[in-house]
């Protein structure tokens, strides 16, 4: 191998290994700007059900009054994310953060249906620093259901769910849209994937060992 290819070698692996490192710090900064405070009804940052009860891995209770402590948790991203199905007439539905502010569901253009969705409740709009309760509310306490399955915050606006807030237009002017949203929504695709920080860091192994290398075989000729 000659002395320029050598080079040119042991300077592309520099130059990957700056990217990648690059790469994995952005991918870090995006799996820090999310915050769980409760999923698969546990609650990672402190909390517990007040009114309503565990229910394979989500929390369900009356719709006129579902109440969860969220333990103080610090506002630290903008975006409250309640992953959320519900039953009966949802027309009312509220959810009442802190005793804050109560956002009416109606308002966001959110219509609750009985397959899940991702509401999303911008709770630093409204001058709201710690999510100490969060109520589900507003709706028939006899006839009518919650079932939460995810509360998280967030930097990011968007849904989780690839648009699950579908109001009734909505659905009317695209039923294959709604069919292929609920199909999703029956395992909710929630929170930050590690796999493509493990195949990075992996690659970064790799591009160090053949830095190494290159350098060794450099110094020995």
């Amino acid at each position: 191998m000659g002395i320029f290819m050598k080079k040119l070698l042991r300077k592309g692996t520099a130059a990957m290994l700056v990217a990648m490192g690059l790469f994995m710090a952005m991918s870090f900064k995006v799996s820090a700007a999310t915050t769980e405070l409760m999923k698969d009804g546990e609650f990672p940052t402190g909390g517990f059900i007040n009114a309503g009860e565990a229910v394979d891995g989500t929390v369900q209770g009356p719709g006129n009054w579902t109440q969860l402590n969220m333990g103080d948790a610090e506002v630290s991203a903008p975006y409250l994310h309640v992953v959320v199905k519900a039953t009966g007439d949802t027309a009312k539905a509220q959810i009442a953060v802190s005793d804050t502010y109560t956002f009416n569901l109606a308002d966001l253009g959110v219509t609750l249906t009985e397959d899940y969705q991702d509401v999303v409740l911008p709770v630093k709009d409204q001058g709201i620093t710690t999510i100490g309760w969060v109520n589900l509310t507003g709706l028939d306490g006899g006839s009518s259901v919650y079932t939460v399955k995810e509360i998280f915050l967030s930097d990011d606006a968007a849904s989780t769910l690839g648009g699950a807030a579908v109001t009734e237009d909505a659905k009317a002017a695209d039923t294959t849209a709604a069919t292929d949203t609920a199909v999703a929504a029956e395992t909710p695709k929630t929170g930050e994937s590690a796999t493509l920080i493990y195949i990075c860091m992996a690659a970064l192994v790799g591009c160090t060992g053949i830095f190494a290398a290159t350098k060794k075989v450099a110094k020995a000729k």
